[in-house]
């Protein structure tokens, strides 16, 4: 027998209907585009492009591009997408302002960068995207370490090492360690962190989604070689120092133009001199420095003028600063400015 639904049944089921077609709007609305996805495929091809050119291109076009490209992706996550695309922009916002921190810290603005840094970190938050977590602990690293705070850099590497995915991101969070450890004197742990970074380069599955982009946003093996040059060279073993720093020119100097980062092969020149003058090697220390000096002023981005600093200390430690090469290269390296428009690495 057919039962007619009685007014109070009638209300209900038009009321379930209604909330029913409610949920399914909120259904479509949340798997529909709310963004075009050729424009965010968009963005991360230019990622791309900038994290590649990074290494070799000006700089000031690169961070006018990812100061476009930041308020860009602002404005799409200002239209409220659905929650798939929102943390796929804040990945990409994520990613932006993290190569922001890099330009600006090359550009001697070591306070702006830690700014840029921490919005970073914020975005990743969002993204909810480990491995952008962990490069922006790095990078927050590699800025404290530049700065002056070699502490806070260890703590910074350590954060991150304990998200970060394996692979390159491992080798890259234990380097700047190793680094940073060194430049407090802590030997024993730099060289436990070195070790550290070997056994992940050994164990790496390659890079990660954001390692894909390229350029700056990777660890390859050759940056880790410099980064342990610079590392032995702080903690005072040189034979270590000038072997790993020179394994790193001659594969810098081999490998292909796009690809090298003539930033870390001028810091690991730096290291090969500031090695040889401590064994009183000062013909060789200059012969390692001259493509330092030589290189045009667009290139003379603040890390290099720190390490050439460095040089110049050496110099007046040893025992051969009186001498006349000592004192003509002291001239060169005081002449050697750092300038706003140069060119970006990360060192």
């Amino acid at each position: 027998m057919i039962r007619l639904a009685t007014g109070r049944g009638a209300v209900a089921r038009d009321a379930g209907n209604a909330a029913a077609d409610e949920s399914l709007e909120f259904a479509r609305w949340a798997s529909a585009d709310q963004v075009d996805q050729l424009t965010i495929d968009s963005l991360s091809y230019e990622l791309t492009r900038i994290a590649t050119s990074y290494v070799h291109a000006p700089l000031q076009p690169l961070f006018a591009d990812l100061q476009t490209m930041r308020d860009q992706v602002w404005r799409l996550l200002k239209d409220r997408p659905h929650p798939k695309q929102a943390r796929e922009l804040f990945f990409l916002g994520g990613v932006t302002v993290t190569l922001l921190a890099h330009a600006t810290d090359n550009m001697g603005n070591p306070i702006a960068a830690m700014k840029q840094a921490m919005a970073a970190e914020k975005l990743a938050e969002q993204a909810d995207h480990a491995g952008l977590l962990a490069w922006v602990a790095g990078t927050r690293a590699l800025i404290a370490e530049w700065s002056g705070h070699p502490g806070r850099a260890v703590e910074f590497a350590q954060r991150g090492a304990h998200y970060a995915p394996k692979g390159q991101q491992q080798v890259r969070l234990a380097s700047l360690e190793a680094r940073s450890a060194a430049r407090l004197g802590r030997a024993a742990d730099a060289r436990d962190a070195v070790r550290r970074a070997e056994m992940a380069a050994e164990i790496s599955t390659g890079t990660d989604d954001l390692g894909e982009f390229g350029g700056i946003l990777t660890f390859p093996p050759v940056k880790a070689r410099y980064y342990a040059g610079s590392t032995f060279r702080l903690i005072g073993d040189y034979d270590d120092a000038e072997r790993y720093a020179s394994d790193a020119i001659a594969t810098y100097e081999s490998g292909s133009t796009v690809e090298r980062s003539y930033g870390d092969e001028a810091l690991a020149r730096v290291d090969v001199s500031i090695s040889r003058i401590a064994k009183q090697d000062l013909d060789g220390a200059i012969v390692a420095l001259r493509p330092v000096l030589d290189l045009p002023p667009s290139q003379h981005i603040s890390q290099i003028g720190d390490g050439l600093r460095q040089v110049d200390r050496s110099l007046v430690d040893n025992r051969c600063a009186k001498a006349l090469q000592a004192k003509e290269l002291r001239e060169e390296i005081a002449l050697f400015d750092t300038l706003d428009d140069s060119q970006g690495q990360d060192g």
